[in-house]
């Protein structure tokens, strides 16, 4: 339960959390090193972008391999340069 509790208050949990990436490269750098509040592996099944209040997100959905729990990790790039 305390694993839980904190995977829902990590960076990138929300998009009040979102974590500010300066290329795609640093979002594929954190997604696999992060893993799932039950230890298991999670597997990228998705990515889209959202935007909200002047601010674009990339959103990663994962689901761990184990215990198949989905899991969306937010990406702030509005300062992203293409």
């Amino acid at each position: 339960m305390r694993l839980r509790r904190a995977a829902a208050t990590r960076a990138g949990s929300s998009p009040e959390r979102a974590i500010t990436i300066r290329s795609y490269a640093e979002m594929d750098e954190h997604l696999v090193r992060r893993w799932c509040a039950c230890g298991g592996y999670l597997e990228r099944s998705g990515e889209g972008t959202r935007e909200t209040d002047g601010r674009r997100f990339r959103v990663a959905r994962l689901r761990c391999q184990e215990c198949e729990a989905v899991d969306e990790v937010f990406f702030d790039t509005t300062e992203l340069l293409h």
